[in-house]
């Protein structure tokens, strides 16, 4: 983890510049509207399984705890809901397939999140995905029975001085390794547990103080009235909303203090502005309305012709053959041709001079028609010795063939 310049105020302002520049209230706005989506078939999967599972017993055991907080109709309806089965194939059906696609757009959007915080892209394959969507359900399953243990262990000490302080710091110290893996498997950065860790520290004490103040809430509001439903709705998405601004929160806190691209570049664009306004207050003149140049655009203009004549020299390079390369190809290739031109220059030479020693032979050893007659089987065998060489040249170069058609495509692909 690098060293962030100046003291801890600096820290701050820098995060929440960071925050504002990368719009973390609109990001987790999203993701709150999408958790909220994925609670309602959620509870109609529970409904579902109560009437499968409870019957008569539940429905009433539900209808005497709601007739304090609805009206005796209200309650009655909730009981006939739980009692009749003739819909829960129905509602398991449509609730399982809400509850997947909400899901999945939790998902979505803390991954889209996350990237645009570590201004990375998601190349990742299928398979990734699934494993990080995975991962992401075991942690929201993790917080969620984290808090309920916590609350189940509160009502059974509640005579204990100091409960809910207790309660709180076992809060604390029971969801800092559950958002730990959030912080370390969404980046697409290559991010170590100790980055990670200062992220997740925030996003475990901001969940914390938020369940604690949500639970004052709950005790000082009492109980909802018909109308409460509607609030209970409202507070719950207002619950999810500012729980995701506190994830999105320890993503920035993260990427701070590592000074990883994103905030390099917000930084670098918030100093170039403030420089610009600095030098365009210095240059404006009372008859002018001329400001110094954009140091800005030219900075990224100057980045930018240096990257293309980078990739330049790069390109010039591969195309660029090598002296001793090209000299071995050369030599090579002119062997070859001369090899193959000895043996195609030699081959009538060495027939006529075979045709010689014979007609020599034939006039020191033979006479008369006998020598006549020599002559002519000399020249037949003459004429037959060069036809078979021939035919050896042609099989040979035709042997060849396929290799020269090889080179060709090559140096036509190249």
């Amino acid at each position: 983890m690098t060293t962030v310049h100046g003291g801890f105020t600096t820290t701050v302002r820098d995060i929440v510049a960071e925050a504002h520049a990368q719009q973390i209230t609109f990001l987790a706005a999203s993701i709150a509207y999408y958790a909220f989506v994925s609670i309602i078939p959620a509870l109609l999967l529970a409904v579902a399984a109560a009437s499968f599972f409870g019957g008569e017993a539940l429905a009433g055991e539900v209808q005497t705890a709601l007739q304090g907080s609805l009206s005796p109709a209200a309650a009655e309806v909730v009981g006939d809901v739980i009692r009749d089965r003739s819909g829960r194939g129905g509602a398991t059906v449509v609730g399982s397939t809400v509850l997947l696609w909400s899901t999945l757009k939790v998902f979505r959007g803390l991954d889209e999140a996350f990237s645009r915080v570590y201004d990375t892209h998601d190349d990742g394959s299928f398979v990734e995905t699934v494993v990080d969507a995975v991962t992401v359900l075991a942690i929201i399953a993790a917080a969620v029975g984290a808090i309920v243990a916590v609350e189940a262990l509160l009502s059974t000490f509640a005579w204990v001085p100091f409960a809910g302080l207790v309660a709180s710091v076992v809060l604390l110290f029971s969801l800092l390794p559950v958002f730990l893996p959030l912080y370390y498997v969404f980046p697409d950065a290559g991010v170590s547990l100790r980055e990670a860790l200062p992220g997740a520290l925030v996003a475990t004490v901001g969940w914390t103080v938020l369940q604690a103040g949500f639970q004052a809430y709950f005790e000082q509001a009492g109980q909802f009235a018909v109308y409460g439903v509607l609030g209970g709705a409202l507070l719950l998405v207002t619950l999810l909303y500012f729980g995701g601004i506190l994830l999105l929160l320890g993503a920035v806190v993260n990427v701070v203090l590592a000074g990883r691209k994103s905030f390099r570049k917000t930084k670098d664009a918030a100093d170039a502005k403030k420089r610009q306004q600095e030098d365009r207050g210095d240059h404006m003149t009372d008859d002018t309305d001329q400001s110094a140049p954009d140091i800005l655009e030219l900075r990224d203009d100057l980045r930018q012709v240096q990257s293309e004549l980078e990739d330049f020299e790069r390109d010039v390079d591969e195309r660029t053959v090598e002296k001793p390369q090209l000299e071995s190809e050369l030599k090579q290739y002119v062997r070859s041709r001369m090899r193959r031109g000895h043996a195609r220059g030699w081959g009538p030479y060495l027939v006529l001079l075979y045709g010689t020693l014979m007609t020599l032979g034939a006039f020191r050893w033979l006479d008369g028609g006998w020598a006549i007659a020599g002559m002519v089987v000399v020249w037949l065998s003459t004429l037959g010795l060069y036809a078979l060489m021939l035919l050896v040249g042609f099989g040979v170069s035709a042997l060849g063939v396929p290799g020269r058609v090889v080179g060709r495509v090559r140096d036509w692909r190249s």
